[in-house]
């Protein structure tokens, strides 16, 4: 079997394991009860439970949008009657068949099981009030907000101070001089956290009290700086409230991380090593590979020092 065709088929199916009926085909281990049953296809019923999954598939791959149940219903019988000819064709024995529905079913009972210990385990608002304190609560931090003028030479830079000494406006030198993107905006990074920069950078703003200015250009991988703190102020972390599902959700992982670790410790977990055979030995280089010096990659001509994109 085409192996895409394979993968498209069962990320869209519903997986029914249980045994063989009077008729070849394979019937639900759970019985479906009689006013449960919206169609049949040969003698196996189709419940309404696999309607409304199928549905909610259907609102996700859609973005919400809602399809038609009768539609719907149509798709759960088309399915029904290919998984069936797929049975009488004995198309499960197949090796990558197989694996597919082990993968498939593996998946479901998986998920079922994190969900089942996640309603399970109670986090308490003790519990969230404690991670929170430790995690988030703590967490202040200084913002900064600077421009800065870079420079392709420490010579230029050093012109570009001498500018701003007889009282140029850093702004408008920016946009003249300054070799990278931000000149655009007057050389302006916004508000940033010392993190986002790369050290030299931030020693520097920090360094600088407001409206100041470097008077030694700062040397990066990206050039040579002149930079103006703007201002700064402090960062506070978000309010118990707004993150509390958040530090929840965080609790919960963490709990079902140390589950997953405890089942393994319990089980019998044996990797089989696969012995890798040795590549056939290559031949010897020729006198000019050896000797020609490797290529040296050109440094990157990004202006921003901030590790993430410049504002």
């Amino acid at each position: 079997m085409n192996k895409t065709l394979l993968t498209i088929a069962l990320s869209g199916s519903i997986f029914l394991i249980g045994c063989k009926g009077e008729n070849g085909v394979t019937q639900p281990l759970t019985q479906i009860p009689e006013e449960d049953i919206i169609a049949k296809v040969n003698g196996t019923p189709i419940g309404k439970k696999s309607l409304e999954y199928i549905t909610a598939e259907a609102a996700q791959r859609n973005r919400g949008a809602k399809i038609p149940e009768d539609r719907l219903l149509e798709d759960l019988i088309s399915r029904e009657l290919l998984s069936q000819e797929a049975e009488r064709k004995q198309l499960q024995k197949k090796p990558d068949v197989t694996a597919a529905l082990h993968m498939a079913q593996q998946s479901i009972l998986s998920k079922a099981a994190i969900g089942d210990f996640i309603e399970n385990t109670t986090i308490t608002d003790a519990q969230i009030q404690a991670e929170y304190d430790t995690q988030v609560g703590g967490m202040k931090s200084t913002e900064y907000k600077a421009r800065h003028i870079l420079s392709k030479t420490e010579e230029d830079a050093k012109t570009i101070v001498k500018q701003l000494d007889k009282g140029a406006n850093f702004a408008e030198l920016a946009k003249e001089k300054s070799t990278g993107p931000s000149n655009k905006t007057g050389g302006d990074l916004g508000w940033f956290t010392p993190d986002r920069m790369v050290p030299l950078f931030s020693e520097a703003v920090i360094a600088l009290k407001k409206n100041e200015y470097t008077k030694v250009p700062v040397k990066t991988q990206f050039g040579w700086h002149t930079i103006l703190r703007e201002d700064s102020r402090q960062k506070t972390p978000p309010k118990f409230e707004e993150v509390k599902e958040q530090v929840k959700q965080t609790l919960q992982r963490k709990a079902l991380q140390d589950h997953l670790t405890k089942l393994r410790s319990e089980a019998d977990v044996v990797i089989v090593e696969k012995k890798v055979e040795e590549p056939p030995a290559a031949a010897p280089a020729s006198t000019s590979e050896v000797d020609t010096p490797p290529v040296q990659t050109p440094a990157s001509t990004t202006e921003t020092p901030a590790v993430t994109t410049e504002k």
